[in-house]
C-alpha cells in the first residue's frame, strides 16, 4: 500500500513536470513568434542585419512635413497629383546611419511585402529629386525629404481600414507641400538594402 502510495506521488510528480516544461515550450514559442512579428523593417548590408520594430522607428528622431505625388507616365496629357498629406516618419539618414561602414558611394534596394522591388541613388534618398509644382512642371533649386513614414495625417498605417493598404511603412517625399513624382513612392516597406557601388 505504501509502496503503491510511494509510486502513485512520483508519477504524479512526474506528469506535472512534463506539463509544465510543455508550457514553458508553448510559451517560449509564442514570444518567439511575436518578436518575429513585430519587426517591420530589416535593413542590410553585406553581412550585416538590423531588424526594426515600429516602436523602435518611433524611438528615432522624426521628419513630418506635407508632401504628394504627380503620376509622371500621365504627362502631358493631364496632371494628375494626389492630395497634399501630412506624413510622420522617419528620414533615411536618420536610418542609414545605424548602419557601421557604409561607404560613401550606395544604391538603395526598396523592397515592398508584395516583393515589389525599387532601386534608390544616394541622391535621391538626400532629397534631390525632381519637385513639381500644380501644373506638372518642374521647379529648380527645390529638394525634399526622403522619408520612411509609419504615420499620414497622425494616423499610424495600422489604424487605416484594410482596404486602404499603404502601410504600415511607406517611402514618402516630404517639405512645405512638396510634390514629387509617383514613380518615387512605395508602399508596404519591409526592408532595404545597402548596395555599395
Amino acid at each position: 500500500m505504501i509502496k503503491n502510495r510511494f509510486i502513485l506521488s512520483y508519477t504524479l510528480i512526474f506528469l506535472m513536470v512534463i506539463i509544465l516544461t510543455i508550457g514553458c515550450i508553448d510559451n517560449n514559442e509564442k514570444s518567439n513568434e511575436d518578436t518575429i512579428s513585430s519587426v517591420l523593417l530589416t535593413i542590410t548590408f553585406d553581412d550585416y542585419k538590423l531588424n526594426y520594430s515600429l516602436d523602435d522607428i518611433e524611438l528615432l528622431e522624426t521628419s513630418s512635413g506635407t508632401g504628394g505625388y504627380i503620376k509622371t507616365k500621365l504627362l502631358p496629357e493631364s496632371v494628375v497629383i494626389s492630395d497634399i498629406i501630412e506624413y510622420k516618419g522617419v528620414s533615411l539618414p536618420t536610418l542609414l546611419d545605424k548602419i557601421p561602414n557604409i561607404p560613401d558611394q550606395y544604391n538603395l534596394s526598396v523592397v515592398s511585402d508584395d516583393g515589389y522591388n525599387k532601386t534608390f541613388s544616394k541622391n535621391e534618398t538626400l532629397g534631390y529629386v525632381d519637385v513639381y509644382d500644380e501644373n506638372g512642371d518642374i521647379i529648380s533649386n527645390e529638394t525634399a525629404v526622403m522619408i520612411l513614414a509609419y504615420k499620414e495625417n497622425d494616423l499610424l498605417y495600422s489604424e487605416f481600414d484594410s482596404e486602404n493598404i499603404v502601410g504600415p511603412l511607406r517611402i514618402a517625399f516630404i517639405g512645405d507641400d512638396i510634390i514629387t513624382s509617383s514613380n518615387l513612392w512605395l508602399k508596404m516597406v519591409v526592408s532595404i538594402e545597402i548596395l555599395p557601388l
